[in-house]
């Protein structure tokens, strides 16, 4: 650009149609005049999606989980196990957290590892175990894995979980 344009010559604009923008966010375009068209939809609150477990979801999906998870915690916690078995579950419901709470995609193999070890600890855990895989987050999450991890979640919605080692 040269003294001698100006910025409100025609040749000099950039133009963008957006089209539809159909849930809440940002739209930065930078440098230079535009003109841009497009509409958004939605009722326009702050509902911003973020990554969990690989996977795009809403803040209140994400607080549904960790809701889940605490009361998984706690049914651990409730469940007056030997020490040695409690250090286990504990273990077990910090790796199926991080897993789920993570930004990838969870490792299948752990994910379902530790899951099939909580079942064996009774029903208060077993049943805070199947609540926290019944989330929508979680189901989500799952359905983008692997195929064995599509069939454990499938046992636990239909109660006949196995172990491979049973």
């Amino acid at each position: 650009m040269n003294d001698n344009d100006s910025r409100s010559d025609k040749g000099n604009e950039v133009h963008v149609d957006i089209g539809n923008l159909s849930s809440a966010g940002h739209v930065v375009i930078s440098g230079g005049d535009a003109h841009v068209t497009g509409s958004t939809h939605g009722d326009g609150q702050d509902n911003q999606a973020r990554v969990v477990g690989g996977v795009d979801t809403t803040e209140d999906e994400f607080v549904q989980l960790q809701q889940a998870l605490s009361q998984l915690e706690s049914s651990i916690d409730e469940a007056n196990l030997e020490d040695d078995i409690l250090i286990a579950a504990k273990h077990n419901a910090k790796s199926i957290k991080e897993q789920l709470t993570t930004t990838k995609k969870p490792n299948e193999h752990i994910l379902k590892q530790a899951s099939e070890a909580l079942l064996k600890y009774g029903p208060r855990i077993s049943g805070a175990l199947v609540a926290t895989f019944t989330t929508p987050l979680v189901g989500k999450i799952v359905s983008s894995m692997g195929e064995r991890a599509l069939e454990f979640y499938s046992g636990l919605h239909n109660g006949d979980s196995e172990s491979d080692d049973e």
